[in-house]
């Protein structure tokens, strides 16, 4: 992969993660990250570093958070 393909997508993920999007609505998908790099989806498959940040982030991004805490919360109803 291309160093400007590496700078690309980083760059995309920080602007996710943070919530300043410029080129998508700003959901946090694989699908939006590729297009806000402006990469094909095959350059993100093949960042295998950088999938492993995004699941992580993804992970521990609020909405995520708050939807665990949710799905806890009827489970045990």
């Amino acid at each position: 992969m291309s160093a400007r393909t590496e700078q690309a997508l980083g760059a995309a993920l920080d602007r996710l993660s943070s919530g300043r999007p410029w080129h998508t609505d700003g959901k946090l998908t694989k699908n939006i990250l590729w297009r806000e790099a402006g990469v094909s989806r095959a350059a993100l498959n093949r960042a295998t570093a950088l999938l492993a940040e995004w699941d992580a982030r993804a992970a521990t991004s609020p909405g995520r958070v708050g939807g665990r805490q949710r799905d806890q919360e009827l489970a045990e109803r």
